[in-house]
């Protein structure tokens, strides 16, 4: 009995892992791609995108894209840094304060309904209120702005940094509180000096999340900033992209621009990843 339940935990842990070494694979393509095309030419990434030509490989791609007349990589990394700091901050910032408000009082009607609608929050996609966003930014004079997509960031990304923390915070003891209380603490400074502390994993976890949504968002500064003066890195992507002509040796460089960043950070920080999500997902 124990041999076959052995065998089948083998035959489970194998398959398993097989699934995971093929999903990486596949996700690991579209990487490899994007590396190797960001050096060759053109001729060589139409007639063969997946081969790695040792004696043609140049570096042209990327030093003609650093300033050229569809992209500037000091304005685009400029402003998508920009956009993922100032966001990041402003986001934690609040949201830390607001989660723990709401995670100790979360029994309460008022804040009941609270969270449902940041629930509601996350579940809308973007996509489906940009209309009414563009035409609220217009009345207001932002649009085109860097202000205009900062203000829509902040508001898209608070659900989710409110959520994940308040949930966090729930696993924290309330003993914690009520003993600083005692002690003449008021609610400022049992946050700040007990809790807040404590929150460095959800933190953590929230603003890396917050800074590669926002590096990678396309669709949002596309609309709100359009074709003015600045632009992030994604947009450069599309920069590269014409009416009757594609430069596919561009449009790989400047995405080489783009991810370049973020998986040095995943690399450096993947253990923040999921730390601050998973314990906060034991008590919500």
């Amino acid at each position: 009995m124990k041999t076959a339940v052995l065998i089948r935990d083998r035959a489970t842990s194998f398959f398993l892992n097989s699934v995971m070494m093929v999903a990486t694979l596949l996700f690991l393509v579209p990487i490899y791609i994007t590396i190797v095309n960001a050096f060759k030419t053109k001729v060589d990434i139409l007639t063969s995108p997946m081969d790695l030509p040792f004696d043609r490989l140049t570096l042209n791609n990327l030093a003609r894209n650093i300033d050229s007349e569809q992209f500037n990589l000091l304005i685009g990394y400029g402003t998508s840094l920009v956009l993922a700091t100032v966001t990041t901050l402003l986001v934690l910032i609040t949201a830390s304060m607001f989660s723990y408000v709401l995670s100790r009082r979360r029994q309460q009607i008022g804040y009941q309904y609270i969270y449902l609608l940041l629930l509601l929050g996350m579940m809308l996609p973007v996509q489906a209120i940009l209309l009414p966003i563009v035409k609220i930014l217009s009345l207001v004079k932002l649009m085109s702005t860097v202000w205009g997509v900062l203000l829509v960031y902040i508001g898209w990304y608070m659900p989710f940094a409110v959520f994940t923390m308040a949930g966090y915070i729930g696993t924290i003891s309330p003993q914690l509180d009520e003993a600083a209380l005692i002690d003449g603490a008021n609610e400022w400074q049992i946050f700040f000096k007990v809790i807040l502390p404590l929150m460095g994993p959800v933190i953590a976890s929230v603003a890396i999340y917050i800074i590669v949504w926002t590096w990678n968002d396309f669709v949002t500064p596309f609309i709100i900033l359009g074709s003015g003066d600045f632009y992030t890195v994604t947009m450069g992507i599309y920069r590269a992209i014409g009416q009757y002509t594609q430069r596919w040796e561009d449009v790989f460089a400047i995405l080489l621009f783009a991810i370049g960043p973020m998986i040095v950070m995943f690399l450096f920080m993947q253990r923040h990843f999921m730390s601050g999500l998973t314990a906060g997902a034991l008590k919500g």
